[in-house]
């Protein structure tokens, strides 16, 4: 059974992105579902709102399963740039990328031909992508366990980390502008993060704040509806207190980063062979620490 195989989808479920791109597709519309895999959010479309849908799937066993539920299935990849040719000029009310943008190769030219060849005349795209700095990521981060999974956010598959601003970037590179956010909420525990800062020696109590309750680390998946346009301009900077605990956040992650490669180097010379190994080693300590006692000095000027 792969991951991305569901039972069915729990609509009152508020945590689940589909029940988000469900609710944002509507009623009684004609649907293109990208990367569609074995066919259950289309079904669902059919069987709760009344739509009539089209997928697209590169996998060929998912296709198949998808036809067994008695819908429509042409096989390609979006990554192959004709993959429009397979739909014969059909245009549809509503174009779904559910979970897909992030395991496209160039999601710009995948967006271009959706907003090109397949939407009909005041037509839609909804799209959900993960948020790659919740809380949960960034606290990874900072205790230096980070690592690719086989689902969720840290998705190995995942051939791009989204953001809400790189998001943007990529929707309005390809002509259009969301109209519509819905957001997937999985705060993180207050007293959970409290232990892991803990453990890792951060006793930043802004830090802790931020990584509970700002909303960039409360989202966990983005569910957005986009039409052909430009995106409008994004709001001023966050207030004062929320800049601060931000630049408290960077900082933090930043020197952790450092921390990490200059471990990963000692490794490196410590997993040499070779009689002169403890003096490369020694020498490398050095200089590491002459380089961080600079860095410090350099943050310590006005």
């Amino acid at each position: 059974m792969s991951t991305y195989d569901r039972a069915a989808i729990d609509l009152t479920n508020e945590r689940s992105s589909w029940t988000h791109v469900v609710r944002a597709v509507g009623r009684e519309r004609t649907v293109l579902d990208l990367g569609c895999w074995d066919g259950l959010l289309l079904h669902t479309l059919r069987a709760v709102a009344a739509c009539r849908g089209v997928g697209l799937e590169r996998d060929r066993d998912a296709a198949a399963r998808a036809r067994a539920r008695g819908l429509e299935v042409v096989e390609g990849s979006l990554d192959d740039p004709a993959w429009p040719d397979a739909l014969g000029g059909r245009r549809f009310d509503v174009v779904v990328l559910a979970d897909v943008l992030e395991h496209t190769v160039e999601p710009v030219r995948v967006l271009r031909a959706v907003r090109e060849r397949c939407l009909a005349p005041g037509g839609r795209v909804v799209v959900s992508v993960p948020n790659m700095v919740h809380g949960s990521v960034r606290l990874s981060v900072l205790s230096g366990e980070i690592e690719r999974r086989d689902a969720g956010l840290l998705d190995r598959t995942h051939l791009h980390l989204w953001t809400r601003r790189g998001l943007l970037e990529v929707v309005g590179a390809a002509g259009l502008a969301p109209t519509e956010e819905r957001v997937v909420e999985r705060p993180r525990d207050p007293d959970v993060v409290a232990q892991v800062l803990h453990r890792g020696g951060y006793t930043d109590a802004a830090l802790a704040r931020f990584l509970v309750e700002d909303p960039s680390c409360r989202a966990f998946q983005y569910v957005w509806t986009l039409a052909p346009g430009v995106p409008a301009p994004t709001a001023e900077g966050a207030p004062p207190a929320a800049r601060d605990a931000l630049r408290a956040g960077d900082r933090v992650v930043r020197r952790q980063a450092q921390k990490i490669r200059a471990l990963e180097e000692r490794v490196r010379v410590l997993e040499q062979r070779g009689p002169w190994r403890f003096v490369r080693y020694v020498t490398l300590r050095w200089r590491q620490r002459r380089e961080r006692r600079a860095a410090e000095a350099a943050r310590r000027k006005p």
